[in-house]
């Protein structure tokens, strides 16, 4: 059985996941401005396409964190299996996060400390941004991944149903 690492309500999940989507993009905005917006000259190209090759490594990784899930056993308390489906899909929104925001941290630095101005910003903020919410945000779709892997060993976690209901 895995182990629950979070004890957390679908509400809370939901309210995290936007909170930290806001925030993120809020900072975004912040250093661009912070920085110097983009007077400076563009990065050459193999800045850009490294940046954008590491939004495409984190959105890799992302995608793929439902897989760790392992399968509940069905058990006799379905109130049970729900908390605990509910428990793991937060510790894996918590891995998505780390992974969706760290190229965006990269280009933050990097705008910070290249000569290249916000615009290390702008190239991993706008992709950037659409990875963290499709990965982050308890859609029906990454519900129902990670509910496919939790009941496949005929567990009915109805992570599903939790987020609907919220």
């Amino acid at each position: 059985m895995p182990s629950v690492e979070y004890e957390a309500t679908p509400r809370e999940v939901r309210s995290f996941a936007l909170l930290q989507i806001g925030l993120t993009g809020v900072l975004l905005v912040l250093l661009l401005f912070t920085v110097g917006g983009t007077d400076a000259p563009f990065p050459p190209v193999w800045v850009t396409v490294t940046l954008l090759a590491l939004v495409g490594a984190g959105a890799f990784l992302a995608e793929r964190v439902w897989l760790s899930a392992s399968p509940l056993t069905p058990s006799d308390d379905p109130a049970q299996t729900q908390r605990e489906a509910v428990g793991i899909f937060a510790s894996q929104t918590v891995r998505k996060l780390i992974y969706a925001e760290t190229p965006m941290l990269v280009g933050a630095l990097l705008a910070i400390t290249a000569p290249y101005a916000a615009w290390p910003i702008v190239i991993t903020g706008f992709p950037g941004m659409l990875v963290l919410t499709w990965e982050v945000y308890p859609s029906p779709r990454n519900t129902s991944l990670t509910a496919a892997m939790l009941d496949s060993q005929g567990a009915e976690s109805r992570l599903v149903e939790s987020f609907l209901d919220a």
